[in-house]
């Protein structure tokens, strides 16, 4: 929220809204209670341990926002340019990072968090049943620079029940920065649509794409009135 709109407080017609359940709620700074999860980690684990992730996170999102012209002509993120010759530990607290937003995410769904999410915080190495990929959303990429910038959102759990196995039901989410889609596959094969699954183990993360409105909303976005 900082990154795209400042550190507030946040008027005017260009002052971001929350939309939920078609619910729209104004925005006044970026510690809104409309924007957080109801709290389910401890104050040392969210601040302390927690740090690094967030610091790959922040360095990972401006470096692809600031190279947005290169990233979207290739399709392809090169780690190291993104972390330099320490890239193989910055992209396993990049993941943690998104384990963590994941982990929240079902928390905050009264959802039991799978062990070996929780187990693999303290691991350099470890293995997983989540996987990420990472994709263009062409709609978004349409909206005028402006707003696509200052585009934020996270999409709808779903579960899998269809899917059970020894760890419990299977889960996709997904989150967006912009254009950015992460898609998150927990016990699921991912969409190949959305990019190739990635788990911490490559240099390289290769992205999908998809249009998710229908051709006369895409039109729409593309109006004037947006920019």
């Amino acid at each position: 929220m900082v990154r795209s709109y400042g550190h507030g407080p946040y008027s005017g017609p260009d002052a971001p809204v929350h939309v939920f359940d078609h619910k729209q709620t104004n925005i006044r700074g970026p510690n809104a209670s409309a924007l957080k999860y109801s709290p389910s980690l401890c104050s040392c684990c969210n601040n302390c341990s927690s740090q690094p992730w967030d610091m790959a996170y922040d360095t990972f999102v401006r470096w692809v926002l600031e190279n947005e012209r290169t990233v979207l002509a290739r399709r392809l993120i090169d780690f190291v340019d993104v972390y330099g010759d320490k890239f193989g530990s910055s992209q396993c607290d990049l993941f943690k990072y998104f384990v963590k937003s994941i982990g929240c995410r079902l928390a905050n769904a009264s959802v039991s968090v799978p062990r070996d999410l929780i187990a693999l915080f303290p691991e350099e190495h470890f293995i997983t049943a989540l996987k990420i990929s990472f994709s263009v959303n062409e709609d978004v990429l349409a909206m005028p620079k402006k707003t696509q910038r200052n585009w934020l959102g996270k999409g709808d759990m779903l579960v899998w029940k269809d899917k059970v196995g020894s760890s419990g039901p299977a889960y996709s989410w997904h989150e967006s920065v912009s254009w950015l889609t992460v898609s998150y596959w927990y016990a699921l094969e991912p969409d190949g649509q959305f990019g190739c699954p990635w788990i911490a183990n490559s240099r390289y993360l290769y992205l999908g794409w998809y249009q998710p409105l229908p051709a006369e909303q895409r039109a729409k976005l593309q109006q004037p009135g947006l920019s």
